[in-house]
């Protein structure tokens, strides 16, 4: 019944024409975002990348210092933006419990067009995630493909529609927020180009200047559910499909979970025992 119900929302959602991308077969290039709390799972997220994730060329965990020999490591530091910068936007102090969250999403975003050298299929994965199966992550059409969520937490749309107003909630019972992403420069291009033209400023900017006040504490914007949204409404170059995942309280319950036939676990530092 799950399947028909998808195969449904295919057909009436997913746009019948649209932007054709300039998307490649390029290897992927894996991007981790890391802050100290998440150490302690790294290492596990590196291996599980290495082992399963096919068609990788580079591992490369962005943060403040070096936190592993097992990937190359970029300075959060070089970015077009910082913490403080962020914090100025927000109009927090540095110390704010929620300002590395908002921080790490642009992060995210930017690694396409901001680290040297790096390939045009990005694919972002939280710190505290590990992959435990085999996964590929481009289609026939080297258009991405991704998994989804059924959670939603409505105030990321109402962010989403401010930040780029034609943009609309593609699958009405579908999150695209599941601790990874791939990121295709083309489409991040388009993206950022459309936020800037709509705000005048730089996109971003305009993330942050666009969160509810209300949410500066809570969760106020979501990088995937904007890309996920936005990718899907505007090309039929990409796929949904299913990924079999579950947040995890113990790292080493993760090959329970593996046996189980599970893709993917995250251990979040909330969760964690």
């Amino acid at each position: 019944m799950r399947s028909i119900f998808l195969v449904l929302l295919l057909v009436i959602f997913l746009p019948v024409q649209g932007v054709v991308y300039d998307l490649r077969d390029d290897p992927i290039d894996i991007v981790i975002p890391c802050c100290g709390k998440d150490v302690e799972i790294l290492e596990h997220c590196i291996a599980g990348a290495k082992q399963n994730i096919a068609n990788v060329r580079r591992i490369i965990v962005v943060s403040a210092e070096k936190y592993t020999e097992y990937a190359e490591w970029y300075d959060e530091r070089d970015y077009p933006f910082s913490k403080r910068d962020i914090a100025l936007v927000l109009g927090v102090q540095e110390d704010h419990n929620r300002l590395g969250w908002y921080y790490q999403q642009l992060l995210k975003i930017y690694a396409p067009i901001t680290i040297p050298g790096i390939s045009s299929n990005v694919l972002i994965i939280d710190a505290d995630t590990v992959f435990l199966r085999p996964t590929k992550f481009l289609n026939k059409k080297n258009g991405g493909l991704y998994a989804y969520d059924t959670r939603i937490h409505t105030p990321y749309f109402t962010h989403m529609e401010k930040l780029v107003p034609e943009l609309t909630r593609v699958f009405p019972k579908l999150s695209g927020i599941c601790h990874h992403m791939l990121l295709q420069r083309d489409v991040i291009i388009h993206l950022l180009n459309s936020i800037e033209s709509e705000h005048k400023t730089e996109a971003w900017k305009a993330f942050y200047q666009l969160v509810d006040p209300m949410y500066h504490g809570l969760s106020g914007m979501a990088e995937y559910e904007i890309y996920f949204n936005f990718v899907f409404s505007n090309t039929n170059q990409v796929e949904l499909r299913r990924l079999k995942f579950a947040n995890i309280t113990r790292i080493s319950d993760a090959q329970d979970f593996r046996r189980r036939k599970y893709d993917f676990v995250s251990c979040h530092h909330f969760m964690r025992r």
